[in-house]
């Protein structure tokens, strides 16, 4: 059966094996709500990756993904950083690095395909982490050496409402991340909020704290 596209210029995309029953479920076959539902309890989203990177500490390599939650009306999207967590030692070797090198296997050319979500619990856009500086989530990529996309899912994030959501969504592929398949554990921050931009989703968040969260070594 062929899925219904998603407005955008890369609408016809194909789905990463790992979500395509989330995909199905959430366009109306077993969904928590419906196209022309009135969405009066729930608060409805849309989830977009937009870069994937291996920050390397030196004994120990990173896994960081951006993502961003996009308001229903599309006016804001919200950005956020997944990040995997690393015992004392390598963090503390994490830390010490101002400037760790870091190779990018997910990346945007443009938005690509949205993925919605509804929350039973409404939060506000800052608000899909507990704590915005950290809250413990874990995260698989679903990945080949010859895969065109990576399909991401987080899960067991827990919202500053206390609903404890997972969702998917998706990049394109530079090359095959070396813990796909894996369950990381980590941790979801809030990086930033900003004015809507189809055209621009790919540039991912632009203040220089956030540059810094991405590819830096504190985090």
């Amino acid at each position: 059966m062929k899925l219904p596209p998603e407005p955008g210029p890369l609408c016809d995309e194909p789905l990463p094996r790992q979500w395509r029953g989330d995909y199905d479920r959430l366009r109306g076959k077993t969904s928590n709500f419906q196209e022309d539902e009135v969405m009066t309890d729930r608060m409805r989203v849309k989830f977009s990756g937009q870069a994937g990177y291996e920050v390397d500490c030196g004994h120990h390599k990173k896994t960081r993904v951006v993502f961003g939650m996009i308001d229903d009306e599309k006016t804001t999207v919200a950005w956020y950083l997944f990040t995997s967590t690393a015992d004392k030692k390598s963090q503390k070797e994490c830390a010490a690095n101002d400037a760790p090198a870091a190779v990018k296997f997910g990346y945007r050319t443009d938005i690509g395909r949205t993925i919605p979500h509804s929350f039973e619990k409404k939060i506000a856009m800052n608000e899909l982490a507990k704590n915005p500086k950290g809250t413990y989530a874990t995260l698989n990529m679903d990945s080949t050496a010859t895969s065109r996309m990576i399909g991401y899912r987080i899960d067991k994030l827990k919202t500053k409402a206390g609903e404890v959501v997972t969702f998917p969504f998706g990049t394109q592929q530079d090359s095959q991340p070396s813990r796909a398949g894996e369950d990381i554990e980590g941790k979801v921050l809030f990086l930033e909020t900003a004015s809507f931009d189809e055209k621009k989703f790919h540039l991912g968040p632009q203040g220089k704290d956030s540059q810094i969260l991405i590819t830096g070594g504190a985090t």
